[in-house]
């Protein structure tokens, strides 16, 4: 595919917008955004050096803000469109939405995974208290080997899906290595 202008990632969040389903945005969209941004940001520095007071600094300056603001909001829309077919699936057996990148299908096979361990737990008549408690969480940064306060070695991956224990994903969380994952 060829390169990402902020008018691409602009029609591709658009979109995503109108419609109700994951619109084709190509294996690597999430990698060549990240390398679009990290482009702008150094094209930003090299200005910021040549001439910090320059027009160009305030029009690549908005123009990473924007691109930012944009690529959130495309990742957050898919987010929530893949969390929906996920539950929809549990219900009633729907096929994964196509159009999925590889990163979101190993999202969307473990947020399927949890939503069947809790409706199994449910079905099973087990108590709340029987049920392993815990936060889901989504993790922003690889995170090297660690021990848990419960003794558990933990390896955790980018993008990884967990239910964690509420005290470790608070640390998580607040170190910025981990996001809370809400069911809407």
């Amino acid at each position: 595919m060829d390169e990402l202008s902020y008018q691409k990632l602009r029609s591709i969040e658009q979109r995503e917008r109108q419609s109700p389903n994951l619109v084709n945005i190509g294996p690597n969209f999430y990698k060549r955004a990240f390398q679009y941004i990290q482009n702008l940001e150094k094209r930003l520095e090299e200005e910021q050096i040549k001439n910090a007071s320059s027009r160009k600094v305030v029009v690549i300056a908005d123009e990473l803000r924007n691109t930012k603001r944009i690529w959130e909001s495309i990742i957050e829309r898919r987010e929530k469109k893949i969390i929906q077919a996920a539950l929809s699936a549990v219900r009633g057996g729907s096929s994964p939405p196509s159009s999925l990148t590889n990163q979101e299908r190993k999202f969307y096979d473990k947020v399927v995974a949890i939503l069947k361990e809790n409706r199994k737990a449910i079905f099973e008549g087990k108590e709340e208290s029987d049920v392993k408690k815990g936060v889901i969480i989504r993790i922003l940064k690889d995170i090297p080997h660690f021990v848990g306060k419960n003794m558990k070695k933990y390896s955790l991956k980018k993008e990884d899906v967990i239910t964690s224990p509420e005290d470790m994903a608070n640390i998580l969380i607040k170190r910025g290595v981990a996001e809370k994952v809400t069911m809407m």
